[in-house]
C-alpha cells in the first residue's frame, strides 16, 4: 500500500489491529495508535477497536485513555452513528483515507482532542499512552479503599433510584450522555465491559470498581454482561458478601444474572466452605453447560474438605440427571472423598476393606464409561486412600500400576508417590516392606525429600535402631536436604523406643542448640513416655520448659499431665494444673487472658441447660483448642475450682518454675 502511495483508512487500522492482537504483539498496537491519532480524529467505533486491543493484550492503562476519550467524544455528540442491514454500527462521518506523503513527515490533518481536566489524558513523547489516572494502577492505601467501599456502597444502596440518567455527585462526569443516541452507549458499554472482563482475569478488582462507579457517574446502565464481570472481579478482590450485595442490586432491577455468574458465586461460597450457598446457587443454574462443571468440582471439593460424602451424593445424582460430563478433576475429588471410610477415627477391617473396594470399582468403571483416563493427581488420591485405608497390597498395587500407566511422571511426582506408600507402611507398621521400597526408590535414582526422611527415621523406631536412624540423618544432609522439628521428634521416638530417655533430652537441647524451634508435638512425645513411666518430676520440668518456649500446650498436652496427677492420686493438683494449661491454651500473654477473662467467664458460669453447646458454638471448628480449654475450665468450675485469669499466680506454677531454676535437667531414675 505504501508503494502504490496508498493511503490508509480507518477501516484498514481496524484490520491491522486483528492482526496485532492475533499476533500478541502489543508494541505494533501502539504504533498503530500513535499512527493513526497522528492524522485522525478517530471516530468512537474506531475508538472502541483499539479499547478492545489493548485490553485483550492486557494494557489496562492503555485501554482506560481510549474509554476517557470515548467519553468526551459521546458527551459533545458530534459522532453520529447509524445500523446496517447487517445489525452493525456503522459512522455517518465521511472515512477519506488519509494519503501516503512519507516526504511530509510532520502533516497533521487534525489536531487531537484536548481531555477535560477531569480526565488530563495525553500521549506520551514517545507516542505511548500516558495512564489518565496513575493511581488506579498504583497499590491502594486504607483511606482510598475505604472512600471506594463507601461510594460502591452508596451505589448499591441506591437501588431502583440508579437510572440512566442519575449520578452520585455533581462532577463533571455526571449525567454525560443524557443525550447520547442509544447507538453510542452501546458501543460505550461494550468498551467498558472489555475492560472489567480483562480485570478479572488480571486481579484488578480496583479499576474494576472504578469503571462500575464511573458507568453510574455518566448515566451509563450497566448491562447483565457488565454484571457478570464485575462480579467475578469482587468474588476474587472483595469477598463473596460483597459479591452478593451487588446480586441483590441486579434482584431490585429485575436484572437476571447469568448462569455463568451464578457458577462463579457458587464456586466463592464453596472456596469459603459455605456449602449450604454453593448448593443453593447450583441449583439456581437454567441451563447446564459443560464448562460450568468447575462450579460443581469446587462444590465437591468443599464436601472433601468438610468430610460430607453425603451431600456429595446428592450433587453427584443432579450431575448424572442433568447428564453433566464428569471432568478428570471430578475423579481427582472423588478418590479423595469417596476412597476410604473411616479414617481418621477407626481402624480399617475387612467390612470398610471390602466397601472401599467396590467405591473405587464404581468411579473407575465411571471413568472408563467416560473414556477419562488417570491424571497423576487422580493416582495419587487413590494410592493415598489404599494407604489410610491400610490396604497395603492394593496400594502397592496401584503404586506400580502408576509408573506403568503414567509414563509422563517426573522423578519429583514419583517421589512424591512412594513418600505415600512410605507414611502409610510404616503407619501400617510394614517395618521390611518400607524398607525395601525405600531401597528401591534409591536404586532409581529418585530425589528424596525431607518429609520422606523424617517417616524412615520414625521406621526406625519400630526395629529399633537408633544406628540406622544415624545412617538416614546423614544420608538425609548428604542429601542437601535440612533436619526440621519433625526429623528431631522421629530421632526422639527412636530414642525413646530405646528407653533412653536421657538421650531423649540431650537430643531436644541439641535441637535447641542449633536453632531449631521445638513445636508441642515433640515436646508431646517426651510428656507421653514420661507419663506412661510415672515420671512426675520430668513432665513437670517438660512443661515448663513448654511456657518458657512461649509455646501453646494442645489437648494431649492436658491429657498426659491430668492423668499423670490421676495416676498418683494427686488430685487437687490434677486440677490446678488443668486449669492453669487450659488458660495457657487460649493465650500465653497474661494481658490477653485478663483482657478476655471477663467475657469468656460468662460463658464459663452459665447456668444455661446448653452452655456447653453455646461454648462450642461461639468457637466452632476453627478454634478447637480455645473450646476444649473452655469445657475444661468449665469443668474444673463445676467441682468447685476458682477460676482465676492469672495462671502464674497458681502455686503449682509457682512451684514448677522455683524447681526448674534450681535444677534444669531432672535425675532420670
Amino acid at each position: 500500500m505504501e508503494g502504490h502511495l496508498l493511503g490508509k483508512s480507518e477501516i484498514t487500522y481496524c484490520e491491522l489491529l486483528k492482526v496485532a492482537v492475533l499476533q500478541g504483539n502489543l508494541s505494533a498496537v501502539h504504533d498503530l495508535w500513535k499512527d493513526c491519532t497522528r492524522y485522525y480524529s478517530p471516530s468512537i467505533i474506531a475508538l472502541r477497536k483499539f479499547v478492545k486491543a489493548f485490553s485483550t493484550l492486557g494494557d489496562l492503562q492503555s485501554a482506560y485513555h481510549i474509554l476517557q476519550r470515548m467519553v468526551v467524544l459521546a458527551g459533545e455528540r458530534t459522532d453520529h452513528l447509524m445500523v446496517s442491514s447487517k445489525r452493525r454500527c456503522q459512522s455517518t462521518r465521511l472515512d477519506i483515507p488519509v494519503p501516503a506523503l512519507n516526504e511530509v513527515e510532520d502533516l497533521k490533518l487534525v489536531s487531537d482532542y484536548d481531555l477535560p481536566s477531569s480526565f488530563q489524558g495525553k500521549t506520551g513523547t514517545e507516542g505511548y499512552l500516558v495512564d489518565a489516572q496513575p493511581e488506579l494502577f498504583q497499590v491502594e492505601t486504607q483511606s482510598s479503599k475505604h472512600k471506594q467501599l463507601k461510594s460502591y456502597v452508596s451505589i448499591i444502596s441506591a437501588g431502583d433510584n440508579l437510572g440512566d440518567n442519575s449520578g452520585l455527585d455533581s462532577g463533571r462526569m455526571t449525567k454525560t450522555l443524557r443525550f447520547a443516541p442509544v447507538a453510542v452507549k452501546k458501543i460505550l458499554r461494550w468498551s467498558f465491559n472489555d475492560i472489567i472482563h480483562m480485570c478479572v482475569q488480571l486481579d484488578n478488582c480496583q479499576l474494576s470498581e472504578q469503571l462500575f462507579l464511573e458507568m453510574h457517574k455518566i448515566g451509563l446502565r450497566p448491562s447483565r454482561f457488565t454484571y457478570d464481570g464485575f462480579i467475578k472481579c469482587v468474588l476474587a478482590g472483595k469477598g463473596v458478601a460483597h459479591a452478593l450485595k451487588v446480586i441483590e442490586m441486579m434482584k431490585r432491577r429485575g436484572i437476571k444474572p447469568y448462569d455463568g455468574t451464578i457458577v462463579a458465586l457458587s464456586v466463592g461460597h464453596s472456596k469459603s466452605l459455605q456449602l449450604d450457598l454453593a448448593e443453593d446457587f447450583l441449583g439456581r443454574i437454567s441451563d447446564i453447560k459443560p464448562e460450568y462443571i468447575h462450579g460443581f468440582n469446587a462444590f465437591l471439593s468443599g464436601c472433601d474438605i468438610m468430610n460430607e460424602p453425603e451431600r456429595a451424593l446428592r450433587v453427584l445424582a443432579r450431575m448424572k440427571h442433568l447428564d453433566l460430563k464428569p471432568h478428570i478433576r471430578t475423579y481427582e475429588i472423588l478418590f479423595s472423598l469417596f476412597g476410604n471410610v473411616n479414617v481418621p477415627y477407626e481402624e480399617g477391617n475387612m467390612l470398610s476393606h471390602a466397601d472401599v473396594s467396590k467405591r473405587i470399582s464404581i468411579i473407575e468403571m465411571d471413568m472408563l464409561n467416560h473414556e477419562i483416563q488417570h491424571s497423576f493427581v487422580s493416582m495419587k488420591n487413590l494410592i493415598r486412600a489404599f494407604g489410610a485405608e491400610g490396604m497395603i497390597e492394593e496400594m502397592l498395587r496401584y503404586l506400580n500400576v502408576a509408573e506403568n500407566v503414567l509414563s509422563n511422571m517426573d522423578p519429583y511426582q514419583k517421589s512424591d508417590l512412594y513418600g505415600i506408600v512410605l507414611h502409610a507402611l510404616v503407619k501400617a507398621k510394614e517395618t521390611h516392606k518400607a524398607i525395601r521400597t525405600f531401597k528401591i526408590m534409591r536404586s532409581c535414582g529418585l530425589p528424596a525429600n525431607t518429609a520422606i526422611y523424617n517417616v524412615m527415621i520414625e521406621c526406625c523406631k519400630l526395629l529399633p535402631c537408633f544406628k540406622s536412624a544415624s545412617t538416614l540423618l546423614s544420608l538425609m544432609l548428604r542429601d542437601g536436604c535440612c533436619p526440621t522439628v519433625v526429623t528431631y521428634t522421629s530421632l526422639v521416638k527412636v530414642l525413646l523406643a530405646k528407653d533412653d530417655f536421657k538421650g531423649a533430652l540431650d537430643l531436644l537441647d541439641l535441637c535447641l542448640t542449633e536453632g531449631i524451634q521445638p513445636d508441642i508435638g515433640i515436646f508431646n512425645t517426651l510428656l507421653s513416655d514420661a507419663n506412661a513411666r510415672g515420671n512426675i518430676h520430668v513432665i513437670e520440668c517438660i512443661l515448663e520448659c513448654i511456657h518458657r518456649a512461649k509455646i501453646q500446650p494442645d489437648e494431649s498436652t492436658l491429657w498426659y499431665t491430668f492423668c499423670a496427677y490421676v495416676d498418683k492420686k494427686l488430685y487437687n493438683t490434677a486440677v490446678e494444673a488443668l486449669q492453669v494449661l487450659s488458660m495457657r491454651m487460649i493465650s500465653e500473654d497474661a494481658s490477653v487472658l485478663k483482657e478476655k477473662g471477663a467475657a469468656l467467664e460468662d460463658l464459663i458460669l452459665s447456668e444455661e441447660p446448653d452452655a456447653e453447646l453455646s461454648i462450642i458454638k461461639a468457637f466452632g471448628e476453627t478454634e478447637e483448642c480455645s473450646v476444649v480449654a473452655l469445657l475444661n475450665l468449665r469443668w474444673c468450675a463445676t467441682i468447685g475450682s476458682t477460676i482465676s485469669w492469672l495462671p502464674e499466680d497458681s502455686l503449682w506454677a509457682r512451684r514448677l518454675a522455683s524447681s526448674y531454676d534450681a535444677n534444669r535437667r531432672p535425675d532420670m531414675p
